[in-house]
């Protein structure tokens, strides 16, 4: 039966004792590949046996992954007497589903009660942007400059063209007095 398979230590495997100084652990070494040498055995070489040889001669004969690997035996005694501690597995949180239904439905209802009870807005003032469809008066000066469309007005803006273009026809051309083109008006 290979070494890996019983479980054993790096001194087991060499066949030594962990108080062997490093002369005694290099013998035990030798003795143990000469061993298990292909030419030293007829048959029933086996791989895994000499893999954890070499693995323990490797780590045994650095004195600093010895040290380490002692520690790990120390604390491996004192540890194999204590339980295990079991894992809490928690489940993931769920998307509150039935929560963002209710609220987006509710939200819905309200929204249509309210605009129900609600009044009309009042135009307001004009923004003194010309576009299609705004009301306007001409100035003195020939300038276009938008009114509201509940008062009196002069004209309303069919469309807005370059300071280099023609109006259709039937359509008159005045400059938009924020200088922001020509305004073709009716």
């Amino acid at each position: 039966m290979s070494a890996n398979k019983r479980n054993l230590n790096h001194y087991e495997v060499l066949g030594a004792r962990p108080e062997a100084n490093y002369a005694t652990l290099r013998s035990a070494y030798r003795k143990k590949m000469r061993a298990l040498h292909p030419d030293a055995q007829s048959s029933n070489v086996d791989p895994e046996e000499i893999s954890a040889v070499s693995a323990a001669w490797e780590v045994l004969s650095r004195s600093d992954r010895r040290r380490e690997y002692d520690k790990t035996l120390a604390i491996g005694c004192v540890a194999s007497d204590v339980q295990p501690v079991r894992a809490q597995v928690y489940e993931p949180a769920r998307f509150p589903w039935k929560f963002v239904v209710l609220f987006i439905v509710f939200g819905s209802l309200a929204v249509l009660v309210l605009s129900l009870f609600s009044s009309p807005q009042p135009p307001g003032a004009p923004d003194n942007v010309l576009q299609g469809g705004s009301c306007v008066n001409i100035d003195a000066g020939g300038d276009a400059f938008e009114v509201n469309c509940d008062k009196p007005h002069m004209a309303v803006v069919e469309k807005l063209v370059p300071f280099d273009a023609v109006c259709p026809m039937g359509t008159e051309l005045h400059r938009d007095r924020q200088g922001m083109g020509n305004a073709c008006v009716k």
